[in-house]
């Protein structure tokens, strides 16, 4: 049986509700930075919008981990949100009894046979001046910096154009670049690695006044869909030059050791065993680890 979309606001919880998000709220950030080596970056991207401003946050997503890693660094008392709603894979809410209960942390369903209903409600947060917690891909994908750095546009769903379309061009997007989710806890797996390092990468807000219209849009529109790719892709584009910002001593790393421009890196376990284990051990450093590396080689090979 399907789960229902709400039918009110996170502005209409019941007491016992808030209560209850409000100790998650407090102890979980806290947890995350004690459990792992956590770092937010770009924090002043969500300071510039407060509470009282809808927002729609949209992060690569490669764990179960994402939504609560950039949940901790938005919500108080890091960020500036009180509550956020999340959009969360409604068959993954009806198999697993976690995801069942992220319910009362905001999260409601959407289903890929089916989006629409879970993108309207979205748009009724939005317009009751809601933050709403996005994965443009629609689902998990185990991928590295290697593989973004030749798929991750086109992986974009229509869902976030749909949404700034049907919104009018009106609500900012924030991209979220998150590193080192699938190094801390990789599919199949129920313990995340302890201190492994994640950071949270925060890029600047993107508005899309320019597909605005004064009739608003209509989904019949045979523009309406081609429209909304090319504004999903430009979302999926600024968290991939996040990625190629927050990665660049991993890609001079490598390329270095296989003797390839970074530009036109394409491994595989398959075609580079050695060197593909050697480079997803470097994924679970942090950027200054990896640049203090990088220079020490750079300083050794003179």
């Amino acid at each position: 049986m399907r789960l229902r979309i709400p039918d009110n606001t996170l502005h209409d919880w019941s007491f016992p509700h808030r209560m209850l998000y409000q100790f998650i709220k407090l102890m979980l950030p806290r947890f995350f930075r004690l459990y792992f080596r956590f770092e937010v970056r770009n924090l002043k991207y969500i300071k510039r919008l407060p509470e009282g401003v809808p927002v729609i946050y949209c992060f690569n997503h490669r764990s179960h981990l994402d939504t609560f890693l950039f949940a901790s660094a938005l919500v108080y008392p890091y960020g500036n949100r009180t509550a956020c709603g999340l959009m969360t894979n409604g068959n993954a809410m009806e198999e697993n009894k976690f995801f069942y209960l992220l319910k009362y942390l905001g999260a409601y369903p959407v289903y890929p046979q089916n989006s629409t209903p879970a993108l309207e409600y979205t748009v009724h947060l939005l317009n009751n001046n809601l933050a709403v917690l996005i994965a443009p891909q629609g689902k998990r994908i185990p991928s590295t910096p290697v593989d973004d750095l030749r798929e991750l546009v086109e992986q974009a769903k229509t869902g976030i154009g749909r949404l700034v379309l049907k919104t009018n061009g009106r609500v900012p997007v924030v991209p979220v670049y998150i590193h080192g989710s699938h190094e801390a806890l990789a599919f199949g797996k129920s313990i995340p690695r302890i201190k492994s390092f994640i950071s949270v990468s925060i890029c600047k807000p993107l508005v899309f006044t320019e597909d605005s219209r004064e009739e608003e849009w209509d989904e019949s529109d045979p523009s309406f869909y081609p429209t909304a790719k090319k504004v999903s892709q430009s979302v999926m584009t600024s968290i991939k030059d996040q990625m190629l910002e927050e990665e660049r001593f991993f890609f001079l790393i490598l390329a270095k050791k296989i003797h390839t421009p970074w530009t036109e890196l394409n491994l595989s376990y398959k075609s580079h065993p050695k060197v593909y284990r050697f480079f997803r051990n470097l994924l679970r450093y942090s950027p200054s680890e990896l640049k203090k590396w990088f220079e020490h080689e750079e300083k050794s090979s003179l």
